[in-house]
């Protein structure tokens, strides 16, 4: 797991049960490379992951990963979800950078 660096690309389901497993707080972007709001808010999820790093950030690609999306039930893009432990404690879909970073600040302590 990389942590306070870089946005981790997960591909597989075993990769994916592995990183939000890991302790502390997991952030899950699930996008689609030709979904323009995934494109917009992308950046932004770089941005945290150099503001927060006690959170571990992955990005799921839904078109690419589709074993995660179905298990993970995502339907609409982007979706966020933040899991502590392993357990999911919030998800979020299409939210404004100020909501999801509201969000990864409060499960960054």
């Amino acid at each position: 797991m990389k942590f306070g660096g870089e946005v981790e690309l997960v591909s597989g389901l075993e990769q994916f049960k592995a990183a939000i497993s890991s302790p502390g707080a997991s952030v899950v972007h699930f996008k689609s490379a030709s979904n323009l709001q995934c494109k917009q808010i992308s950046p932004f999820l770089d941005t945290l992951c150099g503001r927060y790093p006690s959170i571990n950030f992955l990005k799921v690609d839904v078109e690419v990963s589709r074993a995660i999306a179905v298990v993970e039930n995502v339907r609409i893009l982007p979706t966020f979800k933040i899991y502590k432990n392993g357990t999911r404690v919030k998800e979020m879909v299409c939210p404004s950078p100020e909501v999801l970073e509201s969000s990864v600040r409060h499960y960054s302590f």
